[in-house]
């Protein structure tokens, strides 16, 4: 009987070290994870997939209003070497490469960017370009994110050369943004 009870308790004294070790390491990963995970915050990028146009000279900024309702303000730089006509712009969560010229809103009247420059897009009351650019999601639908959410999505825009000949079909770059959302 006495050396039954050995081995028992050998097994318990196992159990117990080795249960309580792992029981010690799931509580300071859960810690971690519950302190960590909500101060990480999503890259500020913006970066177009093609060369000729950039959109991180200034810093943009992802806001809500008080609906929740998200919408981009951004510089946009030109880069192209020659005189463009931007003739629209939209903010949408599908990624670079399902951007297509459709999924483009139309500017109400077209700008003239020359070479080397920059417009600011967004804000109606401090912009150039006159007109807001809300953020929609793949179906449509106007994208709703609280203040402090991590954001992705892209930035198209269309536009064409000055020198194009008449009658040309618009072209499209496609950038891609991530950031924190911010209160308005």
């Amino acid at each position: 009987m006495k050396k039954g009870y050995k081995k028992g308790q050998a097994v318990m004294e196992y159990l117990i070290t080795y249960g309580l070790a792992l029981f010690v390491i799931l509580v300071v990963l859960a810690i971690l994870v519950a302190v960590v995970l909500p101060s990480l915050r999503a890259p500020e990028t913006c970066q177009f997939t093609q060369p000729g146009f950039t959109c991180n000279q200034k810093a943009h900024v992802i806001v809500t209003d008080a609906s929740n309702n998200v919408r981009i303000l951004l510089q946009l730089d030109n880069g192209q070497g020659k005189a463009i006509t931007l003739t629209g712009i939209s903010c949408v969560t599908s990624s670079t490469g399902n951007v297509e010229k459709s999924n483009v809103e139309p500017l109400a009247s077209a700008v003239l960017m020359a070479a080397g420059e920059s417009v600011t897009v967004g804000d109606p009351l401090e912009s150039d370009i006159t007109i807001e650019v809300p953020c929609k999601n793949e179906d449509g639908t106007t994208t709703v994110l609280s203040a402090n959410s991590n954001y992705k999505g892209a930035i198209g825009i269309t536009y064409r050369y000055q020198d194009d000949v008449p009658g040309a079909p618009e072209r499209l770059a496609v950038a891609t943004v991530t950031g924190t959302v911010q209160a308005e």
